[in-house]
Parts: C-alpha cells; structure tokens; sequence
C-alpha cells in the first residue's frame, strides 16, 4: 500500500512562545506564515472582551479562558478561515491556546476525548510541532499534555517535537524551511534538532 503524503500549505504559529519566531522566519521563508494570539481583556475596562488576534484580523471572545470554551470559540472561527487549512501548526504544548485549537480542528470536545472519532475531518491534513517548554521536566510535560497528545494520536495527525540542544530553535526552524522549499512531505522531512513523536501513518485506536 503505498503511503499517504502528509503536507502543508502555510505555517501556523499559535501562542507566545511561538510567535517570538515570527519575525525571523518572515523574513527568511517563503512559506506563507499565519499568527494566532490571545490577548487577554484590561481588568480595568468595562467594554473590553479577550481577544483572538488571528494575523492583524481581532476577534472578540466573551468565553472563559478554558479548554472547553476557547476550543468550542475556535471551531467557528476555523470553519470561517479557509488558511487554516492543512497547516503546519507550531506552538507550545504546555499553552492553552495552542491545545485548545488543536482540538477544534478535529471537531473533538475535549470533555469527551476518550469516545470513539466523533467528526473525522478529511479537508485538512494538519501536523503538529511542538516548541520545548523552558524549564521544565519531561516527566511534568508528559502529565500535562497527555489529553492534548491522546488527541493527536486518535485522529493520526504527525507530530514532531523541536528539542533546544546545540542548536536553538530557531535555528532548526529555519533547517527545517530549507528542507520543506524542495519537499512538503512530512514522512521525509529529515531535520536535526526535530524529532517525530507521532506518525499518520500509525494505527490508532481508542
């Protein structure tokens, strides 16, 4: 059986971590590079909502800053934006934000991750790369991201994991662009400093 490619379109860099890349590899790719932040609403203003800061486009959030309800926020706003589409989507593991969108475009309410695949999505063939969170154990990152990750691993989305040793990361980042101008296919995107933790090509059950 010959294997699936796993491709992308763009760049999505999702939370703060993420985003301090962005003007670097801006200006040293060719790959088109969205931005998606939160900014969090002035506890001083009265009129004030959060805020989705999707490239320069704001949208209002009233929702609480949990899982559920910036998950269930940003499934409309996927469903909305066709440049969501088969994204490479770069952030840290450890940020809500990042977890949260994760599991919108998989259609999955993280209250109920351990069902069967409620809505697979055949549009888009996303994967995910994890930046390295400062100062932190394995052991407490693995506790922390185990639903986000069981996600990834249900509905076979590739993921790979940028580890800060020799090289920083946005150094790797910048290797791993090179590899993709000659080929988009994550199966043989080879990159020091990149390691792949999750495969499409695994099978999966829950």
């Amino acid at each position: 059986m010959r294997m699936k490619k796993s491709t992308f379109k763009s760049i999505l860099l999702i939370g703060t971590h993420a985003n301090l890349f962005h003007k670097e590899l801006a200006n040293n790719s060719k790959v088109t590079i969205h931005t998606l932040k939160f900014k969090r609403k002035d506890p001083f203003s009265v009129d004030e909502p959060n805020q989705f800061i999707y490239n320069d486009t704001i949208i209002d959030f009233n929702g609480k800053y949990t899982l559920s309800e910036l998950s269930f926020a940003l499934s409309i706003i996927v469903e909305h934006h066709p440049g969501f589409e088969d994204c490479l989507v770069i952030g840290e593991p450890t940020e809500l934000l990042y977890q949260a969108f994760g599991f919108a475009k998989n259609n999955q309410n993280p209250h109920l991750i351990r069902q069967e695949v409620q809505f697979q999505s055949l549009k888009s063939h996303d994967a995910f790369l994890f930046l390295y969170p400062s100062g932190m154990v394995a052991h407490n990152i693995r506790k922390e991201i185990s639903s986000f990750v069981y996600l990834l691993k249900k509905y076979n989305r590739s993921t790979f994991l940028i580890r800060d040793k020799q090289e920083s990361s946005s150094q790797i980042l910048q290797n791993m662009l090179k590899k993709a101008a000659l080929s988009f296919d994550l199966n043989i995107l080879e990159v020091n400093g990149i390691e792949k933790l999750i495969s499409n090509q695994t099978e999966f059950t829950s």
